[in-house]
C-alpha cells in the first residue's frame, strides 16, 4: 500500500512540475517553450490553455498534499525508531560499574604525576 501511494506521490510531483512549466508567467513572457502563445497558434487554443493548465495543477497540488500527508501517517504508524531500540538506562550506570570503582586518573602532567622517589631530580643529571 505504502509502495503503491509513493510512486503515485512521485508521479503526482513530476506531473505538477511539467505542469507548472507549461504555464505562461503572469507577466506575458514567454513560457518554457518561447512564445506568449497568441491565439489560435496556441496548444490549447486562445483560452483553454490557460483553465486547463490552472485546473489540472490545482488537482495536482491537492493530490501532493493528500499522498504527502497519507505518506507520513503511514510511516507514523509503524514506529520502527532506532530509539526504540536503545536501553532505558544509559551504560555504566548500574551498581558496580567500571566507572564508580576505579580511582581517580591524573591529567598525565604536572604535580599529579610527580614520582615520590625522584625528589624534584631529572634522568639528565
Amino acid at each position: 500500500m505504502m509502495t503503491l501511494i509513493a510512486l503515485f506521490h512521485v508521479f503526482v510531483a513530476l506531473a505538477l512540475i511539467v505542469f507548472v512549466l507549461l504555464q505562461d508567467p503572469k507577466g506575458g513572457a514567454a513560457g518554457i517553450f518561447g512564445g506568449g502563445g497568441g491565439g489560435s497558434q496556441s496548444l490549447f487554443g486562445s483560452t483553454g490553455a490557460t483553465s486547463f493548465l490552472n485546473k489540472a495543477t490545482k488537482w495536482l497540488a491537492i493530490f501532493f498534499a493528500v499522498t504527502s500527508i497519507s505518506l507520513v501517517a503511514i510511516l507514523n504508524k509503524r514506529s520502527d525508531s532506532v530509539l526504540d531500540t536503545l536501553p532505558l538506562s544509559p551504560p555504566g550506570a548500574g551498581a558496580g560499574s567500571l566507572m564508580e570503582d576505579a580511582p581517580p586518573q591524573g591529567l598525565g602532567f604536572g604535580a599529579d604525576e610527580a614520582d615520590p622517589d625522584s625528589e624534584g631530580t631529572s634522568d639528565l643529571d
